[in-house]
């Protein structure tokens, strides 16, 4: 019973995208748990679920078996482990209140729920993938619950419905309870539809996004630096007759610190004189201190460079090594973990151009939260993630990197402008909307206009 909701948890996410099971999907774990003696045997329950739909979501981690064979399997399991942890302690807490307050049972279930979806997206090694929430991004009516309770809220909303479905086969009165479920199911969808507003901007702002496509194995070699920027450097020139205001380039374009690069920076202030367009790109940064940050820049027309953010949440053993002092002397045969990126300061500035405020995230950055509401709270008047998905191929990864995306546009009500190496790179409306956006692992430059506030 276990198992079989992990499988339908899991096809509720992409890249099988049936959103519709997730309203299901619980029922099976949620009758085995209240069959269950003890917490304890609850809690079992949980883990066998975890492991089995944390094993089928997180599959496309083993994609980086390519650059870091062995490791990244044993990452993978040591992931799918640690994070059934969460589902088996959310199981357990469930049956818990369930044995003591059966009457409360009914909201105690989905709040348990939420807590370890929040609970395990805390900490360095912490991660949102697979929080039940994200599988209804694509069902605009609904996911616009969060818009006040952030993905948690839907998640909540969702367990809740397969609380009262379990309710009803499990007490052999299923048309009431059903019926009710369909009620508030219905109404919810109302309610969402009732928010989803068109726009009527009254100033909007011209960008063009480029995504060159290029594969890990090529980025990773900086002999192929030079082809990698003139891909880049060509596609923008073929967007500077649309007149953007803005062009934004992909996370870490090439594989060196390129404002420091003599070859490089003149071009890329040239593009930026010739097309009138400030260039927001990635690229690593290294300070005065002797400190290197994954980083996004902004370089005006002038030539000016009026703008930086440093990444602040670092990917464990990808962008740093957790917990040096101890796992170093064990790897460092390897040659993985030669050295790390620094953190980002936490009072991250946003990045301002012709008047607008970007608030910034970097690749899984924008996964968290609370790390996107941050930026909102600062003045961000659009959201931009900039990342390279290329890790990935064509995996589950960079399908479900968008539906983050979708997430934190309808939480903060602000356009999301996502920029990938091989995509997904789109426009997102603050309803969640996908305005505009690119084929994945296809080159692409797309300019569209992007109402202001």
């Amino acid at each position: 019973m276990s198992a079989l909701s992990g499988i339908l948890a899991a096809f509720s996410f992409p890249k099988f995208n049936l959103f519709f099971l997730a309203w299901i999907a619980l029922v099976p774990l949620l009758l085995e748990i209240k069959r269950a003696e003890t917490p304890r045997k609850a809690a079992r329950s949980g883990f066998i679920f975890g492991l089995v739909f944390f094993g089928i979501n997180l599959f496309w981690i083993n994609t980086l078996n390519e650059f870091a064979p062995v490791f990244a399997t044993l990452g993978y399991i040591v992931l799918i482990i640690g994070e059934s942890a969460f589902t088996a302690a959310a199981c357990f807490f469930i049956k818990y209140f369930d044995d003591r307050f059966p009457s409360l049972y009914i909201l105690a279930a989905p709040l348990a729920w939420m807590f370890f979806e929040w609970l395990r997206m805390v900490g360095p090694f912490g991660i949102s993938a697979g929080d039940l929430g994200y599988s209804q991004a694509t069902f605009a009516p609904i996911v616009q619950i969060a818009s006040f309770g952030s993905v948690f809220a839907v998640s909540f909303f969702i367990v809740f419905i397969n609380c009262l479905i379990a309710e009803a086969l499990r007490k052999n009165s299923p048309i009431k309870n059903i019926l009710f479920a369909v009620i508030i199911l219905a109404l919810a969808c109302w309610w969402g539809t009732s928010q989803i507003k068109a726009n009527a901007p009254s100033k909007t702002l011209t960008v063009s996004i480029i995504q060159g496509d290029i594969p890990q194995w090529k980025k990773l070699n900086a002999g192929y630096n030079e082809e990698v920027f003139s891909v880049h450097e060509a596609l923008t020139r073929n967007v500077i007759d649309k007149n953007p205001d803005i062009i934004i380039w992909p996370e870490s374009v090439v594989l060196d610190y390129l404002l420091d690069n003599q070859n490089f920076m003149p071009r890329l202030k040239k593009l930026s004189a010739d097309s009138k367009a400030y260039i927001i790109t990635g690229t690593p940064y290294y300070d005065r201190r002797g400190h290197a940050y994954n980083s996004l820049v902004a370089i005006s027309p002038s030539g000016e460079v009026v703008g930086r953010y440093d990444k602040q949440r670092l990917v464990p053993f990808g962008e740093y090594l957790p917990f040096r002092f101890i796992f170093y002397p064990m790897l460092k045969w390897t040659n993985l973990f030669y050295d790390d990126f620094s953190f980002g300061p936490s009072d991250a500035q946003l990045i301002s151009v012709k008047g607008v405020k970007f608030g910034p995230a970097i690749c899984f950055e924008s996964t968290f939260p609370d790390l996107v509401r941050d930026r909102v709270k600062k003045g961000a008047d659009v959201l931009l993630t900039v990342t390279n998905d290329a890790w990935f191929r064509d995996s589950s990864a960079i399908y479900e990197h968008i539906i983050f995306g979708i997430l934190r546009a309808v939480e903060n009500r602000k356009y999301f402008i996502q920029v990938g190496n091989t995509g997904i790179s789109a426009l997102i409306d603050p309803y969640g909307r996908i305005i505009e956006r690119t084929k994945p692992n296809k080159s692409a430059a797309l300019t569209f206009k992007v109402p202001l506030p």
